[in-house]
Order: C-alpha cells, then structure tokens, then sequence
C-alpha cells in the first residue's frame, strides 16, 4: 500500500482550480461590463464537490450597483458552469452560488478610523 503525504484534499485542489477558471471566465469571456469589476475572494466547495459557494468583491460601489451585479451574476450562472465544464473534467459540476463577501469593505472601514485617530 503506498502511503501519500499530500497535505492537501481533492477538495482544496478542485477548489482552487475553479477559482482560477471563473476568474479567467469572468475577466475574458463574459461581455456584461458589470462583471468586469467582480473580484473572487473565495471559493468554498463542499466535501461531495456538488456545491459550490463563490465569495466576490466589487470595487467601490452603491448598493444598487452592487445589487444589479449580484443579479447579473446569478444570471451567468449558466453559462459559467457551461464554460467551467469544458475547462475542468469532473464527474459533477458543482452547482454555484455567489455571495457577496463583505470583509474588503470592513477593512476600508477599519482603515479610514485609524487614519481619522491618526490624523487627530
């Protein structure tokens, strides 16, 4: 029996190789100009590889730009897992779900208190 010390799990490989083909996909193939500006911040995949949850970021936008970007992105759903299956062979494309990921923004916040103390 050969023993392998590969620290990393199937999970986290395919996980990070979707990331990199939705980056690609949404910087490239996509024509909607609202998701140019769409950043991958995570991606986490569950352990069956069925679901897939993708955390983006939009540069500094209202909330209903961020809002209108959401829902473009929750349209090109089909079409990325179109795109990721030619890219990637998998037994099951996981299905996906975009959130929003909130935490660029707190630091943004973060940052502008401590240059507001700094400056007093």
């Amino acid at each position: 029996m050969i023993r392998r010390n590969n620290p990393y799990k199937r999970k986290d490989r395919v996980s990070s190789e979707l990331k990199k083909a939705i980056s690609y996909i949404l910087e490239f193939e996509i024509n909607d100009s609202r998701l140019k500006e769409v950043t991958l911040t995570d991606l986490v995949l569950t352990d069956d590889l069925r679901h897939a949850k993708v955390f983006v970021s939009m540069e500094m936008i209202d909330e209903d730009n961020r809002k209108d970007t959401m829902k473009a992105l929750k349209n090109a759903r089909g079409f990325i897992r179109k795109n990721l299956s030619s890219r990637i062979r998998l037994r099951y494309m996981p299905s996906l779900s975009f959130e929003y990921d909130s935490s660029i923004d707190y630091g943004f916040r973060v940052d502008d208190i401590l240059k507001g103390i700094e400056n007093d």
